[in-house]
């Protein structure tokens, strides 16, 4: 009978600290197996404590904020201040380093398996928050010859790949940042000279689960809009990555597009069944000093709310349009000490007025944020602040919804 052995390895590098996004973890613990899959584990343990001055839709998971002049329980909860605390964001991940197959023309093989605990269970609520639920980040395969790679699995969207530093909770989803995690295969070709060309194929309507016509979709006669369209979600990026002008800090610059299809089987009292779904968008990250950096993401579009865009409106049900919308973020990260970063931000998400009817329709999400990083070794303090502003269709009723909000964490990386 065959023995596997487990060596145990802890890694010793550290990864200093910089300017955005927050280092990579300093230790890992990694298995060997007798085929050489080496895994590693990495991951922090994270507390999020957040205070508003005037309620947004969602406490943890912010995409817009309350006016007072909105119908129902939205406009009595406008206005009112909370506060809450939380681990969900606490990450486990293992990365897989297999070996080289010969038998498979040298390939390399890798893989990753991400998870935390920002599940929505029982209907799309969030669960009490001393019982987090499980959530899949990532879980893909790559095969790498070296110049040409595959992937398959759960993992980021090609379109707008850069994250932003504040509310890591819905990191700005629908405020200004598209781009969310889908199931997908993905091909990439790096000929030389700093060029990265990646494309992608994804399942329709792994973010929004959009259906218009009303059914549910397990019945016999409706299902998701995205899936029942017969098409994937399709993206592709295309990056230039060269050697700055500050020793040791890369210039990045991408350009990246989207395109998807979502088909009804109930058409609308307007007559449509199709609506489409495209943009495009540029990425930049730009080193000015070995302690400063500028990094931007825009986008432009229609028919967003699947990748997060739109301030997540899709379709207007009422004329058939899809509601077009443009936005983006930029950041200054400026690292002041090697223990402290401080980052300043706009973040901008804004459909295009005459796409909306409806009163209550988000016009506009606008942001400011001032964020602060200090960090010793693997123990990082955040201290975040946002004004945030929403604006609604009907601007002559409905006044705009604004809010203060504060954001403190405390993270432990392994």
């Amino acid at each position: 009978m065959t023995t596997t052995t487990l060596v145990l390895l802890m890694l010793s590098q550290t990864t200093p600290p910089a300017p955005p996004p927050a280092p990579p973890p300093q230790e890992g613990l990694k298995l060997l197996s007798k085929d050489k899959l080496g895994i590693t584990f990495y991951g922090f343990l994270r507390l999020d404590t957040h205070y508003d001055t005037d309620r947004p839709n969602s406490i943890q998971i912010p995409q817009w904020i309350l006016s007072k002049d909105l119908p129902g329980a939205e406009g009595e909860a406008a206005g009112e201040n909370d506060f809450s605390m939380n681990p969900r964001l606490t990450r486990l991940g293992m990365d897989f380093d297999g070996p080289v197959v010969p038998d498979l023309w040298d390939v390399k093989i890798t893989g990753r398996l991400e998870v935390d605990f920002y599940n929505l269970p029982n209907g799309g609520n969030l669960s009490s928050n001393s019982r987090e639920f499980l959530r899949l980040r990532h879980a893909w395969g790559k095969l790498d010859w070296g110049t040409v790679s595959l992937q398959f699995g759960q993992r980021d969207e090609l379109f707008s790949p850069l994250t932003p530093s504040p509310n890591a909770d819905m990191v700005m989803w629908g405020a200004g940042n598209p781009g969310d995690r889908r199931p997908q295969l993905r091909a990439e070709w790096k000929p030389g000279g700093g060029l990265t060309a990646t494309g992608m194929i994804g399942v329709t309507g792994a973010i929004d689960s959009q259906n218009i016509d009303g059914g549910t979709p397990v019945s016999a006669t409706t299902f998701f809009d995205g899936e029942a369209s017969g098409a994937p979600t399709v993206q592709g990026r295309l990056a230039y990555e060269v050697e700055g002008w500050v020793e040791k800090r890369k210039i990045s610059l991408g350009v990246h597009g989207h395109w998807a299809q979502e088909e009804l089987d109930i058409a609308l009292a307007t007559g449509d069944r199709t609506f489409s779904s495209d943009a495009v968008g540029l990425d930049l990250i730009l080193w000015l000093h070995e302690r400063i950096s500028v990094r931007a993401d825009l986008f432009y579009g229609r028919n967003l709310d699947d990748i997060r865009g739109g301030n997540n409106q899709g379709v207007n049900a009422a004329t058939g349009n899809e509601i077009g919308a443009h936005g983006g973020w930029a950041e200054l990260g400026v690292q002041l000490a090697s223990w402290y970063t401080l980052i300043l931000g706009a973040y901008l998400d804004n459909p295009h007025h005459d796409d909306l009817t409806a009163a209550t329709a988000r016009d506009k999400n606008l942001i400011l944020a001032l964020c602060n990083r200090f960090r010793w070794g693997p123990f990082e303090i955040g201290a975040d602040y946002l004004n945030w502003t929403t604006e609604y269709f009907d601007d002559a009723n409905i006044d705009d919804g604004q809010d203060h909000r504060f954001n403190l964490f405390f993270a432990l990386y392994f």
